[in-house]
C-alpha cells in the first residue's frame, strides 16, 4: 500500500515546515505548498535526506494560493492530476498564513484584503477545488483515512492588538472547521483545527518574547514542533471530527 499522501499549506517553514517533518517521520509522503520555490527547494530536500521514501519522494508546488486561478486545473491541477491514484490525498493540512501589526485605522482596505485572503479565502477555495475534483477519492484511497486540518489561531479567539483583521481572518478559519464537519461527515473526511497561541517561528520574529512570555502561565513561548504533534494526532486518531486543539501554554486561561 503507497505511503499516505498529505498536502501541507505553508510548508516551507515554521509549523507547515515542523508538521512536514513530523509526518514524514511517520511514513506520509509530503507535499509542500508554498509561494516561493527556494525555500519549498531548501524544505523538500530536507524531508527526502532525513526521511526518505522507498517509492515516490517528498515534492513541492510553488504558487500564490491567494489567487483563485491557481486554484484550478491550469494551476496547481498540473502538479496533482486528479486521475492518478498516486497523487491522490489522504490529508491535508491548510497552514499558510501571513500575520499583521497595524492598528485597526491605519491598517489599509487592500492590506485586510491580502490578510482575509490569504488566510480565510484561499483555505476555503482550496479545499473546495480539492473536493470538486475528487483528490480525496470517492470512498477514500484503498479504504485510507481521510482529513483536513486547519491552523487558526488564539487571536481568532480572543483577539489581539493591532491585528483585526488577521484576528478576524482566523476567526473565520475556526468556523470553516466547524461547518465543513457537518458537512463532510457523511464521507468520512474529518475536519478540525489546532489553535495555535505564541509560537517561536519567523512570525513572531519581532515581537518583545521576554514580555509575552511572562504573560504565559507556562512561561515560554510554544514550539513549532509542539503545535505538529497535535496535528499528527487528528491525523491519526479516527474518531477526532469537528476537534478544536488549543495550544497556547494557558494564556487563553489567564
Amino acid at each position: 500500500m503507497p505511503n499516505p499522501h498529505v498536502l501541507i499549506t505553508g510548508g516551507s517553514r515554521g509549523i507547515g515546515l515542523s508538521i512536514a517533518h513530523l509526518f514524514a517521520l511517520n511514513s506520509y509522503r509530503c507535499t509542500l505548498l508554498s509561494r516561493s520555490e527556494a525555500p519549498l527547494k531548501a524544505a523538500v530536500a530536507s524531508l527526502n535526506a532525513q526521511h526518505p521514501l522507498p517509492s515516490t519522494p517528498h515534492a513541492y508546488i510553488a504558487g500564490d494560493i491567494s489567487s483563485h486561478t491557481f486554484w484550478s486545473t491550469s494551476g496547481i491541477g498540473t502538479h496533482l492530476p486528479a486521475k492518478e491514484k498516486e497523487s491522490k490525498l489522504d490529508m491535508l493540512i491548510n497552514c499558510a498564513g501571513i500575520t499583521q501589526q497595524s492598528l485597526f485605522v491605519a491598517t489599509e482596505a487592500d492590506a485586510m484584503q491580502k490578510i482575509v485572503d490569504t488566510n480565510l479565502t484561499s483555505m476555503m477555495v482550496g479545499t473546495r477545488f480539492l473536493l470538486r475534483n475528487r483528490y480525496f477519492g470517492a470512498a477514500g484511497r484503498e479504504g485510507g483515512d481521510r482529513s483536513i486540518v486547519n491552523v487558526a489561531s488564539l487571536l481568532g479567539t480572543h483577539g489581539g492588538h493591532g491585528a483585526v483583521a488577521y484576528a478576524a481572518s482566523k476567526a473565520g478559519v475556526l468556523g470553516f472547521t466547524r461547518a465543513l464537519a457537518s458537512e463532510l461527515g457523511r464521507q468520512k473526511i474529518r475536519v478540525n483545527a489546532v489553535v495555535p497561541g505564541y509560537v517561536e517561528t519567523d512570525m513572531t520574529g519581532d515581537l518583545d518574547h521576554a514580555s509575552l512570555s511572562q504573560r504565559i502561565p507556562l512561561g515560554r513561548l510554544g514550539k513549532p514542533e509542539e503545535i505538529a504533534s497535535a496535528a499528527l494526532f487528528l491525523a491519526q486518531n479516527e474518531y477526532a471530527h469537528n476537534c478544536v486543539i488549543n495550544l497556547d501554554g494557558g494564556l487563553s486561561a489567564v
